[in-house]
């Protein structure tokens, strides 16, 4: 299985595993590993959406709907940054993917909701972030920055609601 795919099946299995494990017991073998698999499935009611770069290599982004309602999003590689945002826009996300750069402009703070109502994006140990519909103010985006640096790893770097229009890129410091 891809990385992507490990991830999916660890999240769904640490969900659901209990219910799947209480599941009676199939005494056909052959097809028992198909029906645990489709049987996870089933019961994480979740859509997911990933495109992959070329070849065998990794998916460039995942975005997944899951069954509370939130939508958990991975980018590891900045080619999925305009399809991701498509999804999050579909799915009525507050939040934009954009690229970091050096020779983009630093934040204006003025135009930051540091102190409003709104949830964070919540990051998740593989690097992805989870958040829901209406966690950010109307007219107001959370910029997730993607890195194309060298062992930047493969998590999400984001900030405190933006006012829209929000940039096309975050300003990257470092090496």
């Amino acid at each position: 299985m891809t990385t992507f795919k490990d991830n999916l099946l660890n999240d769904l299995m640490r969900e659901h595993g209990q219910t799947v494990e209480e599941a009676p017991e199939r005494h056909t073998r052959s097809a028992r590993p198909l029906l645990v698999a489709a049987g996870a499935l089933a019961i994480a009611g979740t859509a997911t959406v990933a495109i992959t770069t070329s070849g065998n290599t990794p998916e460039a982004y995942a975005v997944t709907k899951n069954a509370d309602g939130s939508v958990t999003l991975t980018i590891k590689d900045i080619k999925g940054i305009d399809p991701a945002n498509a999804k999050l826009r579909e799915y009525g996300i507050g939040a934009k993917a954009v690229p970091m750069s050096r020779d983009c402009a630093p934040l204006d703070e003025s135009k930051m909701d540091l102190l409003g109502d709104y949830k964070l994006p919540r990051h998740e140990e593989d690097g992805s972030v989870t958040m829901r519909p209406g966690d950010v103010p109307p007219g107001y985006t959370i910029l997730l920055g993607i890195s194309n640096m060298p062992n930047r790893g493969t998590g999400l770097s984001y900030t405190g609601p933006h006012r829209d229009p929000a940039p096309d890129c975050l300003a990257e410091v470092g090496n």
